[in-house]
């Protein structure tokens, strides 16, 4: 008997996309800013050593580690070594690890969340519960369940906790003595280059995830999990029964990569240019749609917003016209909802205003 898991709306919308799709759906980079010459040259270099096609260790190569590492401690002044982390294959693995890890059986996430985290959360049974202000962990946080957030540029809400609001994050960690899962998918993400220092810098029972996929190319697969030297101890059997490690050679060839490349001079580059589209996307939603309601991010890759009208039955009626977007409501645990995520890095300024137009074309029927 197979239980019965819905797929994750997202993936399913990529499924019946086709060329003809202006797809604002998914969390997509754009691939023009993709670093095929470099990355092609990194992988001549690592085919000349065999060991790349060869297993290696479960926590990952310690050169890619001691990369990783590094960035935290010189970008967010948050002292880390090789030990401290643990390479996945994507971000997305991270979950699967941690919760396989840990006695805990209830998570409390921000409303609306992550639906990849949500549905990691759902396929291991764990129980959900959401908050909309940090009050309320007072409330909710014990020593037997578990906060998770994204601090910045929050997928699907956009939203930036302020240094203040992260301290008090902290000091209610602090003393209920919760698990800490902070996702850093977007932390790089900033359209003016700056970075916030991350909750799990001053919360030591924590596990902070990050990723190569917004920042260099997701088809790699390749992500990480920067917690304690104990805590990744304790993940290292779980990551073993999932895949044993995360590909060799696509670790040695980010780990090339980043020996020949200014990985921060990419990521401005990125950050340059998504700051225009989102400036795009916005002015043709106030062009177009003046009744969508939303706030201009600082960064990350989506705008989100809201609809006068239910935006789950929108999205059934643009898919018709060859236009995808994500309905608020997939992004709830069991709400509904008028609002709307937009992604704005995947598609061309051409294209993004005539998906807008043809929106707005069904939205004024």
């Amino acid at each position: 008997m197979y239980k019965k898991n819905k797929r994750s709306y997202i993936r399913e919308i990529l499924d019946a996309t086709d060329e003809n799709t202006i797809s604002f759906a998914g969390g997509l980079p754009d691939k023009e800013f993709f670093p095929l010459l470099e990355l092609s040259k990194a992988s001549k270099k690592v085919f000349k050593n065999a060991n790349c096609l060869q297993y290696t260790k479960s926590q990952g190569i310690e050169s890619l580690r001691e990369k990783i590492a590094k960035i935290y401690t010189e970008k967010f002044d948050f002292p880390t070594t090789k030990d401290d982390i643990l390479i996945t294959t994507g971000s997305q693995q991270a979950f699967d690890i941690i919760l396989k890890s840990l006695d805990c059986n209830e998570i409390i996430v921000e409303k609306p969340s992550y639906i990849g985290a949500l549905g990691a959360f759902k396929v291991l049974d764990k129980k959900i519960n959401g908050f909309n202000k940090i009050a309320e962990l007072n409330d909710l946080l014990n020593k037997k369940n578990i906060l998770y957030t994204i601090s910045d540029y929050q997928n699907p809400s956009t939203k930036t906790y302020s240094n203040k609001k992260r301290e008090k994050i902290s000091k209610i960690l602090d003393k209920k003595e919760s698990i800490l899962i902070e996702d850093g998918a977007y932390c790089f993400l900033n359209f003016k280059n700056k970075v916030k220092d991350p909750i799990s810098k001053s919360y030591r029972n924590s596990f902070h995830l990050g990723s190569f996929s917004k920042i260099v190319a997701p088809g790699l697969r390749l992500g990480w999990i920067r917690a304690s030297k104990e805590n990744i101890s304790s993940l290292l059997f779980a990551k073993e029964s999932l895949d044993l490690h995360t590909s060799t050679f696509n670790q040695m060839l980010i780990d090339e990569y980043l020996n020949s490349n200014d990985l921060f001079k990419h990521i401005n580059k990125i950050n340059k240019e998504y700051f225009k589209k989102m400036n795009f996307m916005s002015m043709c939603f106030k062009k177009y749609i003046s009744s969508f309601s939303f706030k201009k991010p600082k960064g990350g890759m989506f705008i989100y917003g809201s609809f006068n009208e239910d935006s789950m039955l929108l999205a059934k009626e643009a898919l018709k016209e060859n236009i995808a977007f994500v309905p608020g409501e997939v992004f709830y645990i069991d709400e509904k909802s008028n609002e709307a995520r937009f992604n704005f890095t995947n598609t061309s300024c051409k294209d993004i205003e005539k998906g807008i137009k043809t929106l707005a074309s069904i939205v004024n029927k």
